[in-house]
């Protein structure tokens, strides 16, 4: 190989280990820190990026010594709940102090049990009219009735503001057959004997003991005449004849409770009606020429309001429910039933009191 010349000042001769040939590498370049290699005219266009060249003591030396100004961070939206929720605030604030401004002025009350607390009221005139109590003596003002019915006009049955009070009545279950029909009746009676023994102490009357026949297998002599089983209930002398099979098989009351016990109960109020004395007056009456034509029909219909009465009494309670109630209306106020005898029948039931049945005025 050839031999390269030393007298190059940019390269330094290499001898090999062997004596061989030299090869010779350039100078590593000293790096040149004291100076940028940017041009000098600063104030001419750039040739490329000025912070890129430059060292990064020089370049934090040359930065500005004033920084823009940080904007303060933006406060979060609010979300429209929290102006819901503000204003509620403020108006729950303002109520308080609305009520407490109230509660200085008018202190509360405080209520005991069973004490009104409505609305203030201001005083009213007393009613015209009011419930008399149960046990009230007979009226002093009865209504007046001239010629033969005064009389009857003013008995303590006509005039008698005492009401009779609501009772149970129990009845067996009833079957049409004549044995059964007269433990019926049995039972009925305990429960006429329950309100009308109430009744009349209560009107100044004494409580008649009211006795009770049913007939069966043939006629039944009363002091009255006999009773065959096919002729009408009736009543004699404060004795009540009930007869099964006329209510049975010639009305057909087929298996109506009600229905009996309704005619039980018109029979039961015409022995009342005997015993308390109404009865003679009225025989006394009927013989009078000023007599009135109808006043057979008014006793009837007064012995009907009274069987009214002992209904209402017992409607509702025990074994006298809402059917039997109306089935004894239907009989009442349909077969063998004086005139009106429907509107004398809810007289009685809805005062529940005897002046109501004054049908003599």
């Amino acid at each position: 190989m050839g031999q390269h010349s030393t007298d190059d000042p940019e390269r330094t001769p290499f001898t090999g280990v062997d004596g061989g040939p030299t090869m010779a590498f350039p100078p590593e370049p000293q790096p040149q820190l004291d100076s940028p290699t940017v041009a000098e005219d600063l104030t001419g266009p750039p040739t490329g990026p000025i912070v890129a060249t430059w060292a990064f003591d020089d370049l934090l030396q040359s930065a500005p010594a004033v920084w823009p100004e940080p904007k303060p961070p933006r406060p979060p939206a609010r979300k429209p709940g929290f102006y819901v929720s503000l204003t509620v605030a403020v108006m729950l604030a303002i109520g308080l102090v609305a009520a407490l401004v109230v509660l200085s002025f008018r202190p509360p009350v405080t209520h005991t049990a069973g004490e009104a607390t409505g609305v203030h009221i201001p005083n009213l005139p007393p009613p015209t009219h009011s419930t008399p109590p149960e046990t009230s003596a007979p009226s002093s003002t009865a209504p007046q009735a001239d010629g033969p019915l005064a009389g009857l006009a003013e008995h303590p049955l006509s005039t008698s503001t005492a009401t009779m009070a609501p009772f149970a009545c129990a009845l067996p279950r009833f079957d049409p057959a004549d044995g059964t029909q007269a433990r019926f009746y049995q039972a009925a009676k305990v429960c006429a004997d329950t309100g009308f023994g109430g009744l009349l102490p209560a009107s100044g009357l004494d409580a008649p003991a009211i006795q009770l026949v049913t007939v069966q297998n043939g006629p039944k002599d009363t002091p009255c005449g006999a009773v065959a089983p096919t002729d009408p209930a009736t009543q004699c002398q404060g004795t009540v004849y009930m007869t099964p099979e006329r209510l049975r098989d010639v009305e057909g009351l087929d298996r109506y409770p009600g229905k009996y016990f309704g005619v039980f109960l018109r029979e039961y109020a015409e022995a009342v009606q005997y015993a308390t004395g109404l009865t003679e007056l009225y025989e006394k009456a009927k013989k009078s020429p000023d007599a009135p034509g109808d006043i057979a029909d008014r006793l009837a219909q007064q012995a009907t309001c009274l069987a009214g009465v002992a209904s209402g009494a017992m409607a509702g309670l025990g074994a006298v429910d809402s059917n039997i109630t109306n089935e004894i209306r239907e009989r009442l106020s349909t077969t063998d039933a004086p005139p009106d005898a429907g509107s004398w029948l809810e007289k009685g039931s809805g005062s529940r009191e005897p002046d109501s049945c004054n049908t003599w005025v």
